[in-house]
């Protein structure tokens, strides 16, 4: 359903709200309410930190083209620049559009030399504490959108709530998609059935998510601060291998490397999971030279006299 359908009608703010960017950057918006009222905040508030607009239309229909065909439209009345990226023949599933979603995002982010400003809220970062725990992940993903990133995310202090009643009270148009009340999918079951139940059966859960994703993240800041004290890696200038140099005096414990190369990795876009976090702490301890170990997705770790190199998959 498109709401305010005229991209031109919003209403000026009387005051400013208290949204800003570090830098500028390119807008990820795709039609929807959240990204929606980003943009039309901060091109409001500091036209000259919106760089450009970038909206993916996934192929799933109607309404994600409308989405896209906004998007266009609100950017074009603006004189913002709008990249507009295509999908044909996806699966239908949540991974594959957010991998689409952000290959496009980021070769649009690479070729501007800019980054990516998101429209993520308060909300869906409880909502990926709460999916990453479902999957038994680590502290390290419990972190979830307050983990350290180049993505800008100017809208996480806000509710979902407050965002939707702004976009109403000042004629922000949106694009509803009926996808997002889709039950097929996990993000849509856990938002509108799992954590409503869980909230009204223990009332405080969701602000339990938010605190434990923002403890998980601070953990995380310590985490790669001690990496970069003890180990020091360098990433290369491609960003596909990142070195660790060995010492020779002290081969690092099977403790500090279960520790340290789920961080390292993370450095050229390498998820460990736990078996692979398990095989690359044994391989650290050995004190033979000259050794390869794949890891899943591709990606292949090997040691010298002088370090292990650890190079993903397209590296």
């Amino acid at each position: 359903m498109l709401m305010a359908t005229t991209a031109g009608r919003e209403r000026v703010l009387a005051a400013p709200l208290a949204v800003t960017l570090k830098r500028p950057a390119i807008l990820a918006v795709s039609g929807g309410a959240d990204s929606m009222v980003m943009a039309s905040l901060l091109y409001q508030q500091s036209r000259t930190s919106v760089l450009a607009l970038a909206t993916f239309d996934h192929g799933t229909g109607a309404s994600a083209s409308a989405a896209a065909a906004l998007v266009r439209e609100w950017g074009a009345m603006r004189g913002i620049p709008v990249h507009v990226g295509h999908a044909t023949a996806l699966p239908r599933t949540e991974a594959a559009w957010r991998r689409a979603r952000w290959r496009f995002l980021s070769a649009v982010s690479t070729s501007a030399g800019a980054p990516i400003a998101t429209a993520h809220t308060e909300d869906d970062q409880a909502e990926t504490v709460f999916i990453r725990l479902l999957r038994q992940s680590g502290v390290r993903g419990l972190a979830g959108l307050r983990a350290a990133s180049p993505v800008l995310r100017p809208l996480l202090g806000w509710t979902r709530e407050r965002v939707r009643a702004l976009a109403d009270d000042l004629d922000i148009p949106y694009v509803d998609d009926p996808s997002n009340r889709d039950l097929r999918f996990l993000r849509n079951r856990v938002r509108l059935e799992q954590l409503p139940a869980l909230e009204c059966a223990s009332p405080g859960f969701r602000d339990w998510l938010l605190a434990l994703g923002l403890r998980a993240a601070t953990w995380r800041r310590e985490v790669a601060a001690a990496t970069d004290h003890y180990w020091q890696p360098e990433v290369a200038r491609d960003g596909s291998v990142v070195r660790v140099p060995r010492d020779r005096r002290r081969i690092p414990a099977r403790a500090e490397a279960a520790l340290f190369w789920p961080e390292v990795a993370g450095r050229v876009g390498v998820t460990l999971d736990w078996r692979g976090t398990e095989r690359l702490a044994s391989f650290t301890t050995k004190q033979v030279s000259g050794l390869q170990m794949p890891l899943s997705g591709g990606a292949v770790v090997t040691s010298d006299r002088t370090g292990w190199s650890l190079r993903r998959a397209d590296g």
